[in-house]
């Protein structure tokens, strides 16, 4: 059994398991990849939803700053004539949104005759508290220097600009919303700028985290972060300035293709993690009578490897578990399983094992089976009985032979003594015939040689003569007849 089944045995369970362990790697297989396939849309789905609200919830502060600036506005035009008046129209613009940070009316120089520059400005000393702070002064810089101005007076457009280093206001960088201020020529003649923490805007969009360690970025078009999870960033720095962006080949084609304003979705390794970004260009909402000059910011949604794929992971290792154990249990019992059908063919084996040894007088065990290995069985016994009565009827062949053969070498036996005995009983009567028949050819001789010369006595001598002997040799044979017929009644009373 051991020798003979277990091998095969074996191979059919090890055939089996490939078998059924490469349909469920097929399977499998398939079921991943589409089900990550479909986790990949979803997120990629609900990133961009999400990116879509974050553009959403961010221009909602916008357009709440450019509604407060514009009702400012309306009322400043009409009130050129009082450069007295442009301090309490920036306190008024800095008090009506607890999310502006600075108010700031400058005039061209020489406008007001009497100065030759103006700038008047309103700023929120802390976050979120009501106490402002005047200052009639920009920085060091001339605020004629200073790109919102400058721009602004350039284009004559509003314009959202860049954050960039203040002095005036504890070195925070802040986004500007900067209106052209025009005469009743149309001509632009000064700038009032409304200036935003960038701090308070990446606060307000990070509150919506996608998932637990992800995090939004807000990119303008020379790669200036507006929103990013880390303060430092926000001051001045670049995503091209980080060490580790560029260090990164991956990391640095995501931020180069923000920066161009271009959208999809990129996986880049940075930091020896993996990431995945979904970015789409800044478009600020269509409403009427808002600028919609090309702001050139981008966002993004940063999702490291973990928060999109980590439950997929646990759920792939879990179902591997799960089919491993159900693999070992399946082999089990079709081990299991094999080797009772086997068993049969087991007990056919070592009975046609002993059989040929010689010990035809094999038992089988029962065996309630009804199919084919059943039915072989079956007719194995069948054989196997068969077998068994020729070899018990070949036995007793063998036996009454053996008797018949021993009893014919006896026979022959027998008759080659007799043979012998009669051989030399005929040898001494042929031999004690000699001499009378020798006598008696020389008398019969003699007569007829010497018929005219032999005298009457010598005739009666010699019939005499012939006579004894004649006697003797009658007595001889008779002697023989009456040996044979004695040893031949003996052989027929024995057969």
């Amino acid at each position: 059994m051991n020798n003979i089944f277990k091998l095969p045995s074996i191979r059919l369970n090890t055939f089996v398991m490939l078998v059924i362990v490469a349909l469920l790697i097929v399977s499998l297989g398939l079921l991943f990849y589409f089900t990550r396939k479909v986790l990949v849309e979803e997120v990629k789905m609900d990133a961009e939803q999400r990116l879509e609200g974050t553009v959403q919830q961010i221009d909602n502060v916008l357009v709440a700053i450019e509604q407060a600036t514009g009702n400012v506005y309306r009322a400043l035009l009409e009130d050129l004539d009082h450069p007295d008046h442009m301090i309490n129209y920036c306190r008024r613009i800095v008090e009506c949104n607890e999310n502006i940070k600075v108010c700031a009316i400058a005039f061209e120089p020489n406008y007001y005759p009497d100065q030759e520059l103006f700038f008047k400005s309103a700023f929120r000393k802390k976050l979120n508290s009501p106490e402002l702070g005047i200052s009639e002064e920009a920085n060091d810089t001339p605020y004629t220097q200073q790109e919102w101005y400058t721009k602004t007076m350039e284009t004559g457009h509003p314009a959202w600009i860049d954050p960039g280093q203040n002095d005036n206001y504890n070195l925070d960088p802040i986004i500007s919303y900067c209106l052209p201020i025009t005469d009743q020529n149309s001509e632009c003649v000064g700038v009032i700028s409304v200036g935003l923490y960038i701090n308070l805007l990446s606060e307000i969009v990070l509150e919506t985290k996608p998932s637990p360690n992800s995090y939004n970025i807000l990119l303008s078009d020379d790669g200036s972060y507006f929103i990013h999870p880390n303060r430092e960033n926000l001051r001045g720095r670049t995503v091209f300035d980080q060490p580790d962006v560029l260090e990164s080949p991956t990391a640095l084609a995501a931020a180069k293709a923000m920066v161009q304003g271009e959208s999809g979705e990129m996986s880049f390794k940075m930091n020896g993690s993996l990431w995945y970004l979904f970015y789409k260009p800044f478009v600020l909402t269509s409403i009427p009578g808002r600028s919609m000059n090309a702001i050139g910011w981008s966002v993004g949604t940063i999702y490291p490897y973990d928060d999109i794929f980590g439950e997929y992971n646990y759920l792939v290792y879990d179902v591997l578990g799960i089919v491993l154990v159900a693999l070992l249990v399946f082999f089990l019992l079709c081990k299991r399983t094999i080797n009772k059908q086997l068993k049969p063919l087991v007990y056919l084996t070592e009975s046609a094992e002993r059989i040929a040894d010689g010990h035809y007088d094999e038992s089988f065990p029962n065996v309630k089976r009804d199919d084919e290995v059943g039915v072989f069985y079956h007719h194995f016994q069948l054989m196997h009985k068969a077998l068994i009565d020729d070899i018990t009827k070949q036995e007793e062949q063998e036996v009454t032979m053996s008797k018949h053969h021993e009893a014919l070498e006896k026979r022959y036996q027998q008759i080659h003594d007799d043979e012998q005995v009669k051989a030399r009983f005929l040898h001494n009567v042929t031999n004690n015939m000699i001499a009378p028949a020798q006598s008696i050819d020389d008398s019969v001789k003699a007569l007829c040689d010497h018929y005219g010369d032999i005298t009457l006595t010598e005739a009666n001598k010699i019939k005499a003569n012939i006579h004894q002997q004649s006697e003797t040799i009658i007595e001889l044979l008779g002697h023989y007849f009456n040996v044979s017929s004695n040893k031949a009644g003996k052989e027929n009373n024995h057969g």
